[in-house]
């Protein structure tokens, strides 16, 4: 009986000391998060172009994809995102604060392989069903569920020759209030 109880006790300190060092160690994860990081790169509708390889921070890793972030808050006007230029492949995704994927294309779905969307909240949608404005005729709507979030838009470098064309595909990517476009 005396061992059962010393099994017992010692299961339940050590639990309690996991916990301990758990609860401890939450804040040193709380500022690792994508949402924390992509805040430190500046300003708010700016794609940030991401460096490869770039330690303790966001990075694109691998050698043959280049990595724009831009972060967008669409309380009081909807985001717009365009980009001009050639790419040989182009992706796009979009993010709540939370991480969670919210919605993917890419230049194979996309119409003429040409990035043009609107990322509108629900309410803003229910007006451009009943009114589009002629700036947006020719953009993808996407409804988001929340105000704030991310999008992250990748390219692919297929050997050095392309670093110069996906470079300005990147530089020319916009990410701005719908009314500014």
């Amino acid at each position: 009986m005396g061992r059962l109880a010393y099994i017992l006790l010692s299961g339940i300190a050590g639990a309690a000391l996991l916990h301990i060092v758990i609860i401890l160690a939450i804040p040193a994860y709380a500022e690792r998060d994508a949402w924390t990081k992509i805040n430190a790169l500046g300003p708010t509708e700016f794609f940030h172009i991401l460096p490869i390889d770039k330690p303790g921070g966001l990075t694109s890793a691998n050698p043959f994809v280049r990595t724009a972030v831009c972060r967008f808050d669409i309380t009081e006007k909807p985001a717009r995102i365009t980009a001009s230029g050639f790419s040989y492949y182009w992706s796009l995704a979009i993010f709540d604060p939370g991480a969670n994927e919210i919605y993917s294309m890419n230049d194979r779905t996309a119409m003429d392989k040409k990035l043009d969307i609107a990322i509108v909240t629900p309410l803003q949608m229910i007006g451009y069903r009943k009114s589009l404005p002629e700036t947006l005729a020719e953009s993808v709507l996407i409804e988001f569920p929340g105000t704030t979030g991310y999008l992250v838009l990748r390219t692919v470098t297929p050997d050095s020759s392309w670093e110069l064309i996906i470079r300005e595909f990147l530089s020319s990517a916009v990410c701005q209030s719908a009314d500014a476009a």
